[in-house]
């Protein structure tokens, strides 16, 4: 009998390439989706998938989907990542599952700023407590961030500076878990820190998009009230924003993106090297509508960027205190934390972690 994979989070940036490349590699998948309708739920339909379509927060629907599954890719999402883990954890209790993939973020820390960031680390101390076979996939920020404000970036060539980092691709962290689930004996309770070919400075990746557009682009040394005005206009949620501000300045302050950075991981699990900055630029900028300069894109970008200046800025301060988020005494940046330096610093020059149950 063939082995049968759950993606959850199929639709999305990591778990589409992760269901196509099982596919690829002959295993059975089952696409955990919200809408069978969309474009990615259509293709991997046809390639042979099979579509569960449920709601993630439901624990009846998350008990059906593990159903006859022998392995799991699990995406949390946001902005109910712990809620999902907790429901998620407690399905598996009753399942056949024998080996799980978890997705997290390097920042993953219970006393950063962060929400988003709290939520990881107790959703991965959970699952390294539990008696699964786990492996962690360890990302930094993901390559399309940089992408994700179009207008302001090809028409005008403005950049923003994350800080130093050697950006993954969706794609290539997919891959990792689809070859780590379709053999996983090796890869039982590690961590991998999957990273982009390079270390690149924002300059460094300016330069690169200005020789794909052909066009010049430079850093944009916004301040980050600004940054959180663009992203405003451009109808971003005003919870990602609350917590991607955070990851800014950590990016600025600690460089912590650039460390224990770049690794093998890629190469090592799935035979090929990771994808530089150059083709992340092609696969997620350059089929872009707005990455052809024409007058009515000019004038789309032009109206965002002045949106942007008389948009009222967030009191984002006082949005995290309304809706309750875990604020208390001495949070700080990762890059900081002892415990986090020796949960994430301590790899090899593979990128490589034990999996170990916090004390």
């Amino acid at each position: 009998m063939k082995t049968k994979v759950l993606i959850t989070a199929a639709n999305g940036n990591t778990g589409f390439p992760t269901a196509l490349e099982l596919l690829r590699l002959g295993v059975e998948v089952r696409a955990f989706v919200r809408n069978p309708n969309s474009e990615k739920a259509t293709q991997l339909k046809r390639m042979g998938a099979e579509i569960f379509v449920g709601n993630i927060l439901d624990i009846r629907d998350v008990r059906k989907s593990l159903i006859g599954i022998d392995r799991v890719y699990f995406v949390p999402t946001y902005p109910n990542l712990l809620f999902q883990g907790s429901v998620f954890l407690s399905a598996l209790g009753d399942s056949q599952v024998d080996h799980v993939v978890l997705l997290t973020q390097w920042l993953s820390s219970n006393t950063h700023y962060s929400v988003y960031t709290k939520e990881h680390w107790l959703v991965d101390d959970m699952f390294k407590r539990s008696a699964l076979n786990l492996t962690i996939l360890n990302p930094g920020l993901f390559g399309f961030v940089y992408f994700l404000t179009p207008e302001p970036l090809a028409q005008f060539g403005m950049l923003p500076d994350f800080g130093e980092n050697a950006p993954p691709s969706n794609e290539d962290i997919g891959q990792v878990a689809a070859h780590i689930l379709n053999d996983p004996a090796a890869h039982r309770d590690k961590t991998y820190r999957v990273t982009g070919k390079e270390v690149l400075s924002a300059q460094q990746m300016a330069q690169i998009i200005s020789n794909v557009l052909k066009r010049k682009v430079k850093v944009a040394q916004l301040s980050e009230k600004m940054i959180l005005k663009v992203m405003k206009a451009s109808g971003l949620p005003k919870r990602d924003a609350s917590q991607v501000r955070y990851y800014i300045k950590e990016g600025h302050h600690a460089k912590v993106w650039s460390q224990n950075a770049p690794t093998s991981v890629v190469r090592d699990i799935v035979g090929k090297e990771a994808d530089d900055f150059e083709t992340l630029v092609r696969t997620y900028l350059l089929p872009h509508p707005m990455a052809k300069q024409t007058f009515t894109n000019k004038l789309k970008a032009l109206k965002l960027m002045v949106r942007a200046v008389f948009t009222k800025s967030w009191d984002l301060e006082a949005y995290e205190k309304e809706q309750g988020m875990p604020l208390f005494s001495n949070m700080g940046f990762s890059a900081a934390s002892e415990e986090w330096q020796r949960e994430h610093l301590s790899s090899d020059l593979h990128g490589v972690v034990p999996v170990k149950s916090s004390s």
